[in-house]
């Protein structure tokens, strides 16, 4: 019991929202692109955004975060938030971000006095409540109107400040298909502003397939604005790469067999990763870890996704929602789904569902690769579906 309890403990596999794994692979073009922004930013020369688009799990989330330690390690002032589609929060978190950056930022040449001076200086302005503190409270909607003016002028006046020593600002904003027009479409016209003015200002965001067109609806140069980067699937290398390199460097790999069926099981996908190295580990008792180990708990292991990624997305839809998902599962659960066949599996026209179909959207569940298309937003969901069903094939209205 013991040495069960040990060897859990000493598990380097952990399946977790965002949550850093134990070996980041796959992602060394991305690396370097932003390590080159950082040396040009350095040099002050100008560089666009950067927009990561991708399924659920594929690792944006843990991308993001690697890259704005690197920037952050490298004397660039970074901020973050998750967008949460309200506007003022959404507002207030940017505020707050920035201005907690500036404060802890560790520059020499005084710059985090300067900062801090700017900050202050803005706050004084007849503006009304400026939102940079945590504690400030939500004020009237003359506030909300303020707002991107008080956003310009605090980006313009604080890259304005960094350029002098070399630095640049980076936004890093995690699921930015959620982000409501306003306040998307005034971040993208400061950093359009702000390279026409030589200031370095840039937005590095994250967010579901479907972010491109949301960006380009919003602003029409959006696509001149950013470098976009699909985050997908790792190749099987690079899987190899991301289960045994944490395995052997805690004293226990896979056998060759072993590592072939994971690579196979977890499909390239880095949230699959986790699950399937973490119940393989957890299966064994030798060292190496064999095939018996992995296909023995390759159960555990979806079980540990359908609570992770699934169960609760598939109990939060409503009914309808419900029978539109199941849908497309029965038409295919890999490839997207024609909104028409949907349709008419439903016995409904088009038109009928498009309600449903919105707000699963919405909901991040599904998105829109082409006109006429569905597609899930979670890689799997379509098989988890077919399990959850009830051996009737039906979808009751109860949960």
């Amino acid at each position: 019991m013991e040495n069960e309890l040990l060897r859990q403990e000493l598990n380097p596999f952990m399946p977790g929202a965002g949550m850093q794994p134990p070996e980041l692979v796959g992602r060394e073009r991305d690396l370097e692109i932003v390590d080159r922004m950082i040396a040009r930013t350095k040099l002050n020369n100008l560089d666009r955004g950067i927009i990561f688009s991708g399924l659920r799990g594929v690792g944006k989330t843990v991308l993001l975060v690697k890259l704005q330690e690197m920037a952050a390690g490298k004397n660039m002032l970074t901020a973050k938030i998750e967008s949460s589609g309200n506007p003022d929060d959404d507002y207030e978190a940017i505020f707050h971000e920035i201005n907690l950056a500036a404060m802890k930022i560790h520059l020499v040449g005084g710059l985090k006095k300067r900062l801090g001076d700017v900050i202050s200086n803005i706050k004084s302005m007849s503006f009304g409540a400026f939102g940079l503190s945590a504690s400030v409270s939500r004020e009237s909607s003359a506030q909300t109107s303020e707002n991107p003016f008080k956003l310009e002028l605090l980006i313009e006046s604080i890259t304005t400040e960094l350029k002098k020593s070399n630095s640049g600002l980076y936004l890093f904003i995690d699921e930015l298909q959620e982000m409501a027009d306003e306040p998307l479409g005034t971040l993208m016209s400061i950093q359009h502003k702000m390279g026409q003015r030589s200031l370095p200002f840039y937005i590095i965001g994250a967010g579901l397939p479907n972010l491109p067109g949301v960006l380009s609806k919003s602003r029409s140069y959006a696509e001149r604005l950013f470098e976009y980067r699909t985050i997908g699937q790792l190749s099987d290398a690079d899987a190899a790469e991301g289960f045994q390199k944490p395995a052997r460097r805690n004293g226990r790999p896979f056998t060759d067999d072993a590592l072939n069926e994971l690579i196979k099981v977890s499909s390239g996908y880095p949230y699959f990763i986790q699950a399937y190295g973490k119940a393989a580990w957890n299966a064994s008792g030798s060292n190496p870890i064999p095939l018996q180990a992995v296909t023995k708990s390759e159960a555990c292991a979806r079980a540990e996704l359908d609570d992770g990624l699934y169960s609760a997305r598939w109990q939060r839809t409503t009914p309808p929602g419900r029978r539109y998902l199941a849908a497309m599962a029965k038409i295919g659960t890999e490839s997207p789904s024609s909104t028409a066949e949907v349709a008419d599996r439903l016995g409904k026209s088009t038109g009928e569902i498009s309600m449903t179909r919105d707000k699963l959207i919405k909901l991040g569940l599904i998105y829109s690769p082409e006109y006429g298309k569905v597609a899930f937003t979670v890689p799997g969901m379509g098989e988890f579906i077919l399990r959850a069903m009830p051996s009737d094939g039906q979808v009751y209205d109860g949960r």
